[in-house]
C-alpha cells in the first residue's frame, strides 16, 4: 500500500512538472498466526549477515549488510528492530555489526551515521 501512495505521488509530481525520484525503502509485514514478520529493504547482494535472538521473549531479525553497511532486515516480532532499521535506511544512516548481534541493546541506540562511523574508522 505505501509503495503505491509514494509511486503515486512522483506520477502527481512528474505532471506538474516537479522532478522527484522515488527513494522510499521497501518495507513488508505480514502476520502469520502469532508471528509478526517485518521486512525492511533488500537482501540482494549481501555479504554478512547479524542474528539477533531472544527466546524467551519470541522474537529474533536477521540483518543484512554489504561492505558493513546495514541494507536490510528480516524481524520477527520484533518491531523496534524493524523500526530502527528503516529508519536508518531512509536516512542514510547504519548500524554497525558488531555491535548489533546483542538483543539486550536496543538497535536504536547503535544508530551511527554513515560520515560519522567512515571517519572514525
Amino acid at each position: 500500500m505505501n509503495n503505491a501512495i509514494e509511486h503515486a505521488k512522483i506520477a502527481a509530481y512528474s505532471l506538474t512538472g516537479r522532478r522527484e525520484e522515488y527513494a522510499g525503502i521497501p518495507w513488508f509485514w505480514s502476520n502469520q498466526a502469532d508471528l509478526k514478520l517485518q521486512i525492511a529493504g533488500l537482501t540482494l547482494g549481501y555479504d554478512s549477515t547479524v542474528v539477533r535472538r531472544d527466546d524467551a521473549k519470541g522474537k529474533f531479525s536477521v540483518l543484512y549488510y554489504r561492505d558493513g553497511q546495514v541494507i536490510a532486515a528480516d524481524c520477527v516480532n520484533a518491531p523496534l528492530d524493524f523500526m530502527a532499521v528503516r529508519s536508518a535506511l531512509g536516512k542514510g544512516q547504519n548500524i554497525p555489526a558488531a555491535a548489533a548481534a546483542d538483543p539486550a541493546v536496543p538497535l536504536k541506540s547503535l544508530v551511527v551515521d554513515r560520515h560519522v562511523q567512515e571517519v572514525s574508522a
